[in-house]
């Protein structure tokens, strides 16, 4: 069972009362179900899209999806024999509640790999977390759904299919409204896009952004990776998308250590093709239709992203 939640985002003036409500009842389920568990601080972080989080002590953060979202015993089942197979840190879930309507880990320690921390690494730096990253993703991907202690059916992310149909019928005439420089070149990009199909599917994390990669700067190295709540069976190209933020050189790097023997010659495009359906997905979102989509430097982003070719970021791929 999931939980349907009422928070601030639901209200209209009556945000703060809301929110108060919302952290005495995810804290009631907490208490519930951990009686022992000692209890002096908390607060709640809405951020997420799929879920909330309670965050207890400043140590342990429970995560709750949100109403329509896998509950959290298939996160922590692909997690437990992921810590077997990566060296990275990852959550590791102490506290699950029986009903899998929610999961707490301890916090691990590391900032966001923004863009900015990325390049500050350095050429050795850079290139070490990288190969950590590839090498993840090689346990993850490699991962055999029989070896993980799940009977439900297994979430399936949606394919570029999918979200080309949803662009084409819902949101391209957004474009032509608010955006019409990007109506042309992204109607196109999506019926190509929408084309793409993977040789297999595979066990994604789905969600391999920047703020999900934790780095720990003194030491030049990944110090862990979190936010599992989307994990499902899908195109492994997907979870190569968020590396771009990080420019071509680094993602042709993870290829190159991701799939030495050019098993799928389609990673690189298909992965480069998510990453521009995820940031017109992130242009949708920064602002309602009504009060104009997106700034002029986001739409420019954009555009330059849908000029560039896949083939010509493989001819100029690292050696």
């Amino acid at each position: 069972m999931l939980l349907e939640l009422r928070t601030a985002q639901d209200t209209d003036g009556a945000g703060a009362s809301t929110t108060a409500a919302g952290d005495c009842h995810l804290l009631d389920l907490v208490r519930e179900t951990f009686p022992t568990l000692a209890i002096q601080t908390l607060r709640l972080d809405q951020s997420g899209g799929d879920h909330l989080l309670l965050i207890v002590n400043d140590e342990l953060a429970f995560r709750f999806p949100r109403a329509g979202m896998h509950d959290v015993r298939l996160e922590t089942e692909v997690l437990r024999q992921l810590r077997h197979r990566s060296l990275l840190r990852l959550p590791n879930y102490d506290h699950v509640d029986p009903d899998g309507r929610f999961g707490g880990y301890r916090f691990i320690d590391g900032v966001a790999l923004t863009p900015e921390r990325f390049e500050a690494l350095g050429v050795a730096g850079r290139a070490n977390v990288l190969a950590e990253a590839a090498q993840f993703l090689i346990a993850l991907h490699d991962l055999p759904q029989a070896e993980v202690a799940w009977s439900g059916d297994w979430p399936r992310t949606w394919t570029a299919a999918q979200f080309a149909a949803r662009f084409l019928v819902e949101r391209l005439p957004i474009m032509v409204a608010y955006a019409p420089q990007l109506a042309a070149p992204l109607e196109a990009f999506y019926k190509s896009y929408r084309l793409d199909c993977p040789p297999h599917l595979a066990i994604v994390h789905g969600d391999l952004v920047c703020e999900h990669l934790l780095i720990d700067s003194a030491r030049s190295s990944l110090a862990g990776i979190i936010d599992f709540g989307d994990v499902a069976l899908g195109d492994p190209a997907q979870d190569l998308l968020g590396f771009w933020n990080y420019g071509s050189e680094a993602v042709a790097r993870i290829v190159k250590r991701y799939d030495p023997c050019n098993n799928d010659p389609g990673l690189l495009r298909r992965s480069y093709n998510h990453f521009v359906r995820y940031r017109t997905d992130r242009l949708f979102e920064t602002l309602p239709p009504e009060t104009g989509l997106g700034t002029s430097e986001q739409i420019a982003a954009l555009k330059a992203l849908l000029t560039t070719s896949t083939r010509s970021l493989r001819k100029n791929s690292p050696s």
